[in-house]
């Protein structure tokens, strides 16, 4: 006959397993811990801030008598947005760049709707970081100048400074991660520690396990009595 388990069973069963569970728990919560601590290489990332413009943005009397003022100012924001996107792509494919950026992970983005790159590079060591990242800024004007010529310029908005404390990995997540893990696979063990022990325990409900009806227990005395005898 196969037994009915009821969330109330499940609980019971738990709760007789709870110094496994325990244990287990903070097992592999120790572990996940020591881990990230010993085995994890930390990661600094440090960013500087770079402006594109277009030609059209800063040049005076260069656009047409027949258009009003604010026309021309956004059409020279649009342009240079879409200057940027192009100078994203591009500093991080030129030979010129890819010198500079081997060193370390870097990431080239446009701020969202404007001008502005945002230079991100990261780096197990904190000084290698925030210099890569000043040079691939430092070097952005000439490697503009290459390829656009006139079409623009590239200015230095805010350095990069030297992180003081890494940015991955994120020890929190993964002490989370081995809490979580630990408490399912020691509720897992519990519970298959139940399911393959066949024995009857006192306490257990043998009508709802064999779907007989019990009308008396007999009593194990020496048990009761701490299994001593006279």
């Amino acid at each position: 006959m196969t037994k009915q388990i009821t969330i109330s069973d499940l609980l019971k069963m738990f709760l007789a397993h709870i110094k496994l569970i325990i244990i287990v728990t903070l097992a592999a919560t120790l572990l996940a811990f020591l881990y990230v601590t010993y085995f994890v290489t930390p990661i600094y990332s440090t960013t500087a801030l770079i402006l594109v413009q277009s030609e059209a943005s800063f040049t005076t009397g260069s656009t047409s008598s027949n258009l009003n003022a604010e026309e021309v100012k956004v059409g020279s924001i649009t342009s240079s947005i879409e200057l940027a996107n192009t100078c994203a792509v591009l500093f991080t494919e030129v030979p010129e760049m890819k010198s500079i950026i081997s060193g370390a992970s870097v990431s080239i983005k446009p701020v969202e709707d404007s001008y502005f790159l945002r230079i991100t590079a990261s780096s197990p060591d904190p000084n290698t970081a925030a210099n890569i990242a000043n040079r691939v800024a430092q070097a952005a004007p000439a490697v503009f100048q290459t390829y656009f010529g006139d079409a623009g310029k590239v200015d230095t908005v805010d350095e990069a400074s030297i992180p003081s404390s890494p940015s991955s990995p994120n020890k929190s997540k993964y002490v989370l991660i081995g809490f979580l893990a630990g408490l399912v696979i020691s509720l897992v063990i519990s519970f298959l520690l139940e399911i393959i022990d066949t024995t009857i325990k006192p306490g257990d409900d043998l009508y709802k396990m064999y779907d007989v009806p019990v009308f008396a227990e007999i009593i194990d005395f020496e048990v009761e009595g701490g299994g001593k005898k006279k």
